[in-house]
């Protein structure tokens, strides 16, 4: 049965007129009931299900609003739907994360797993959060692995692709997606929130931008403590600082350390690692600096080279393992091409070919190391 401290949660929901989270808070019970006493636990489930949700006031509309379905379908606005959905929940891979980020990321997982103890002391376990970092770092696939830590399905929904896809319906598009990620317990992904910030800058536009911020200004406050809305950015500068502030936490993503770097190249090749064995220093040493998903590209490529041409792999490796020579500072050049010489076997007018590095430069730091 019902717990009195159970009863007190629920009561304290009701007075504080917050009906998402009071609906989250009876569908756990209706589970707990199933167990322990059925027929009430079915009589719980039939009121939830025959009283719908209320909208909030700012989200009423007396349009048509899509329906759930309709947001996981393709329109005749867009040949792609406005909301994705990923399948199950059973995304397990942890992605690599440096330990800053990885003890941000801990602290929500531990709150939302305490979340009736901090409920009832009245505190509120974190519900919004906003990724910032650049392209390729993993905001996406960490946002879908936190869902599945809190078992709870993901959904993503590109902003930058909606504004652009479904013209002068963004607002209510939004509208809909927002207020069916507040009927049941989901994260939900908004990528590239910046696209709304850019819009509400421009100073030719009509007001529908700067209504949607406020709209998302007022749902941050009210995001119900069973869901999470993570926002994710790849320039942070062109948020709104009102919307940002908004925010529970802000967690910031870089380029994976020297240290990530090497443990990416030896997930990315895999199986085939045993192949590059006397190659993957070279190779964690010419991706230095750059995204996984960069990472993830160049390593890819390399695995392929080697199975569909092998011949032109062997004699050309240097020049697939470092694509961006030019790019790469005099330093780091040397550094690459003694490595190669010393540790990789190849000869010194080679390296000097490759890397651009006199052989005479070669030398001196083979020498010294």
């Amino acid at each position: 049965m019902i717990k009195p401290d159970e009863l007190v949660s629920l009561m304290r929901l009701v007075l504080s007129g917050k009906d998402a989270d009071v609906r989250l808070y009876l569908a756990k019970l209706v589970r707990k009931l199933r167990k322990e006493d059925a027929d009430l636990g079915a009589k719980l489930e039939d009121l939830l299900k025959t009283q719908p949700a209320r909208s909030n006031g700012v989200l009423r509309r007396n349009n048509k609003e899509a329906t759930d379905s309709n947001l996981f379908e393709s329109s005749e606005d867009s040949s792609f739907p406005l909301l994705k959905r990923y399948g199950d929940n059973s995304f397990s891979e942890k992605p690599l994360m440096d330990e800053s980020l990885q003890q941000a990321l801990e602290q929500v997982i531990s709150e939302r797993r305490s979340s009736q103890l901090l409920l009832d002391l009245e505190l509120r376990p974190s519900s919004s959060l906003i990724f910032q970092g650049p392209p390729g770092v993993g905001k996406t696939m960490t946002a879908r692995w936190l869902a599945s830590k809190l078992d709870v399905p993901f959904y993503a929904l590109d902003l930058t692709a909606v504004m652009s896809s479904y013209l002068g319906k963004t607002g209510s598009n939004l509208r809909s997606v927002i207020e069916f990620a507040k009927s049941h317990p989901c994260v939900l992904l908004l990528d590239e929130i910046d696209a709304i910030a850019k819009k509400r800058s421009d100073e030719a536009d009509v007001g529908e931008i700067k209504r949607l911020v406020t709209v998302m200004l007022q749902e941050l406050e009210e995001w119900p403590t069973g869901g999470m809305l993570i926002a994710a950015t790849n320039h942070p500068e062109l948020v709104d600082p009102a919307l940002w502030r908004r925010f529970d936490v802000e967690i910031t993503f870089s380029n994976p350390s020297e240290e990530n770097v090497s443990k990416a190249v030896a997930s990315f090749l895999g199986k085939d690692r045993k192949y590059f064995t006397a190659w993957e220093k070279l190779i964690s040493l010419g991706v230095k600096g750059t995204s996984y998903s960069n990472i993830k590209r160049i390593v890819y490529k390399l695995r392929k080279l080697r199975v569909i041409n092998p011949v032109e792999f062997e004699e050309n490796i240097v020049n697939h393992i470092v694509p961006n020579i030019d790019e790469l500072a005099r330093s780091e050049r040397i550094e690459l091409a003694a490595r190669s010489v010393a540790e990789h076997g190849l000869s010194q007018q080679k390296a000097s070919k490759v890397f651009g590095v006199s052989r005479d430069t070669i030398r001196k730091r083979t020498k010294a190391a």
